[in-house]
Formats: C-alpha cells, structure tokens, sequence
C-alpha cells in the first residue's frame, strides 16, 4: 500500500508527495489568513473557509504552481509571470463557484482598481507573483526536505487521519455555508419587506385625515406588546430553520400589503378630488390598512429580532456565526449586498413614517 503511494508519479511528483503538499500548503495559507487579518483588523479570527486551520485554495494553487511552473525554476521573470496568472486564475475561478453555489462574495475587490468582477484584481494579481518566487526557491525546497526526513509509512497514517477530519469539515462547512446562504436570502427579503412597509405607511400618512387617533394608538400599544411577547417566546421554540419559513411567509404577506396600501393610497386621493363621500370611505380604508400595515411591521421586526439572536446563539468555533466572523465584508445576491448593509435593514424600529408637514393657514 505504501509503495502505491510513493511509486505512483503524477507530473514528476509521488502521490505521496502530492497529497503531503496539499495538507502542509493549504495549512500554511490559513497560517498566512490569519496573520494577515490580524495585522490589518487587529483581530484573531478564523480566516479560513472551512473550520478547521486549512485553506484548500492555498492547496489546490501551490499543487497547480509545483505541476506548471517547477521546469521553470531557472527564471525568476517567468516564475513570477506564471505566479501572477496561475493564483490568479485559480482564486477567480474558486470565489465564482462559491458565488454560483452559496450566493455569497466571502471576498470582493469591486472597491480596488483592475479586478475582474470583484474576484480578483491586480493589486493582488501581482503580490501573488511574489509570494510564488518566495515559495518556490526558498519555502518549497524547506518543505519537501521535511516530507522527505518523515518515515512514509508514520507519513501515510498521519495523512489518512487528517485526510478523514479534512472530509468531515468539508461536510460540515458546506451544510453550514447553505443554512447562512439561506439566513443571508431572508435577512434581505425581510429588510425590503420592512422598507416596503414602511414606505407604503409614508404614503398613506401623506394622503389621509385620519379621526380615530386613540383608537390607534391604543392598537399600536397591543401590536408592540404582542411583538415583545413573540421574540421573548418564539425564538425559544423554533430552530433556525422553522424561523426562516416562518420569515419568507410574513415577508410575502408583507409585500403584497405594502402593493395593496399604495394603490389604495393612488386611488382613493384620485376619488377625494371627485366627492366628499368618497374622501370619507377613502380615510377608513386607508386607516384600517395603515392599522395592518403597522402590525405587519411590528411582526416583521420581531421576526429580525428572533433570526439575529438566533445567529448569535450558534457556535463561533463552527457554523454561521463563526463564518460571519470570518468574512466580515462578505457580500451577498445580484445586489452584492454588504453584510453591515443587510443588518441596517433589519434594524429600524426606531424609524417612523414621516408625516406629512402641516400648513400654517393663518
């Protein structure tokens, strides 16, 4: 069995070899993750995709670098122009598959000059030029020394075991990375719903007299109580999933109240130019769809509430919440979303819909 792996040739490298490179570099650019966020966040975080200290994309590009590039040792220009595409080319191609998988830019270089749909751009083009001359005259050379003092046998049984945790964490991380997929999804249909609402009380503010001001104060007062006693009660029963549904649900219904309250705000202000009586039914039915309206507010910000106590419930070593902490300025969907931008839209229960300004007749 061990002579299999140290027989097979692939490129003028053992199997062995190859899958010894691919633990250690993948490794060591976690390593280089986690340093380089440190220095430029001041924070200590787990950079990698998966949970564990690897970053397969370091893996795949150094083995890709080792196969193109080790007949070209004795030029230090076309290692470092085969550093720049082949990295390149690979980290383009990794952060669109992530994108067309899970929906989501865990990194994006829109805001640099000269990338290429925000997955690469030049800047880092060229640093990976560098770091690829480094690696492969002074790192590279270290490294297989080492793999080489390691007895194959003792090598092989260490990497079968490590291989099988690398397997584990693959699966773990991509039923993580769905379920914040899917957390990301209704965090930004939850905030547009919330906006609709909002906008849609505006515009019902702008264009009715409203006679029943007790009334509905009395009922907003129940609605806030109601929603305090939601987010206390139900994020204890449901998991995170049933809180997604839940959510998608009362955003479409949201929506769809939101249209109805607009065309019922355009209509009955074309009606009050034409008749008293209809002005008067008009007021009535734009006060009892602002009443809802504001109920479905009050339960969409509940609903905020329960999905993001939720999210700070789960583990910051593996899952959601530990990946959000790992890619901090990840974007999300075709409107490439910010993560801060999508957690502003969830949070507006201290805006109210802006009355109209009231004319001074005298």
């Amino acid at each position: 069995m061990v002579s299999f792996f140290t027989d097979t040739m692939i490129w003028g490298f053992s199997l062995y070899q190859i899958l010894a490179y691919f633990l250690i570099y993948s490794c060591m650019g976690w390593c280089l993750e986690v340093i380089y966020a440190a220095v430029t966040t001041g924070q200590l975080v787990n950079r990698g995709f998966l949970n564990g200290p690897v970053c397969p994309i370091y893996g795949f590009g150094m083995i890709i670098v080792l196969f193109t590039l080790t007949p070209l040792l004795h030029s230090a220009l076309l290692l470092y122009i085969g550093g720049v595409i082949l990295p390149s080319a690979l980290e383009l191609v990794g952060g669109w598959a992530l994108y067309k998988l899970y929906r989501t830019r865990w990194w994006d270089y829109s805001d640099y000059p000269f990338n290429i749909g925000g997955f690469i751009c030049l800047e880092f083009c060229l640093l990976w030029g560098v770091g690829t001359l480094v690696v492969m005259r002074i790192v590279h050379p270290v490294v297989a020394g080492i793999v080489s003092m390691i007895p194959p046998l003792v090598g092989l049984i260490l990497m079968i075991f490590l291989y099988a945790v690398y397997a584990v964490d693959v699966v773990v991380t991509a039923i993580s990375a769905s379920h914040l997929a899917d957390t990301l999804d209704t965090m930004e249909k939850l905030g547009d719903s919330i906006h609709a609402v909002s906008d849609a009380m505006t515009e019902l503010l702008g264009t009715t007299a409203l006679n029943a001001d007790q009334k509905m104060d009395e009922t907003r007062l129940q609605l806030k109580l109601a929603a305090a006693e939601a987010q206390n009660n139900a994020s204890a029963r449901l998991s995170l999933r049933e809180t997604l549904a839940a959510i998608r649900s009362k955003t479409d219904e949201a929506m769809d109240a939101a249209r109805r309250a607009s065309e019922i705000a355009r209509l009955n202000t074309e009606e009050a130019a034409n008749a008293a009586k209809l002005a008067a039914k008009g007021a009535a039915e734009r006060a009892s769809q602002l009443l809802h309206l504001e109920e479905l507010a009050a339960e969409l910000q509940a609903r905020s509430d329960e999905m993001q106590a939720q999210l700070l419930r789960s583990s910051r070593i593996v899952g959601p919440r530990r990946m959000l902490r790992a890619y901090p300025k990840l974007k999300h969907g075709v409107k490439k979303t910010s993560l801060e931008a999508l957690r502003r839209a969830l949070n507006r229960r201290d805006e109210k819909p802006r009355e109209p300004e009231k004319k001074d007749r005298s």
